[in-house]
């Protein structure tokens, strides 16, 4: 399977992701964020995160969070709701890579660093001239997971009115409903999806 062949790429490109969200978890647990703090975040998170499927229990807790903070009442425990959620979403995304591509094992080192043969060939093909923008990251890890065949669609994000808001917000809601209703249509056939 062809779409294996990108599981060291798509191991470095997680790991990143994830250090920058458990960074945003720190400044979370101080519960005293500003509500333009936690708006810049929600948007952060709707343009960059890569694994979109998994995006909605996460903004669900940041819109609940900036509901409380608006009225005057935000909680910890709505803090600890977003904390969680990040904490579900980086669960969520390494299950789906191990279901769809297998061990990790053959790329990483006891400690879960990629290979070093690997990471430069990453940084070969993709940051030879720079390194690659957040918002780079996070697409190429979309245009890495969309050719999978049958991905399973966790939260079915196409199917309820908070997922096709995701999907609105991120500018790709027409395209999904093109690739669901054409099935000439070379997304659908395995064929990378520019985002």
């Amino acid at each position: 399977m062809a779409y294996k062949d990108h599981l060291p790429t798509l191991i470095i490109l997680t790991q990143r992701e994830h250090q920058r969200l458990k960074n945003q978890s720190k400044r979370l647990s101080t519960y005293a964020l500003s509500e333009q703090d936690l708006k810049t975040y929600r948007a952060y998170w709707i343009k960059n995160l890569g694994f979109v499927d998994f995006l909605s229990p996460l903004l669900q807790a940041m819109d609940d969070l900036l509901d409380r903070l608006t009225q005057g009442q935000p909680t910890e425990e709505a803090y600890e709701e977003v904390i969680f959620q990040v904490g579900v979403y980086q669960k969520g995304t390494w299950g789906f890579i191990r279901h769809f591509y297998g061990s990790l094992s053959p790329y990483v080192d006891r400690w879960l660093k990629v290979l070093p043969s690997y990471k430069e060939a990453f940084t070969r093909r993709y940051e030879a001239h720079g390194k690659l923008s957040v918002a780079e990251q996070g697409a190429l890890i979309r245009e890495l997971i969309e050719p999978i065949p049958n991905k399973d669609d966790p939260y079915r994000l196409r199917q309820s009115p908070e997922g096709r808001a995701i999907l609105d917000e991120l500018g790709i809601l027409e395209e999904a409903r093109d690739r669901e209703t054409d099935p000439t249509d070379k997304a659908s056939t395995g064929q990378v999806v520019d985002f």
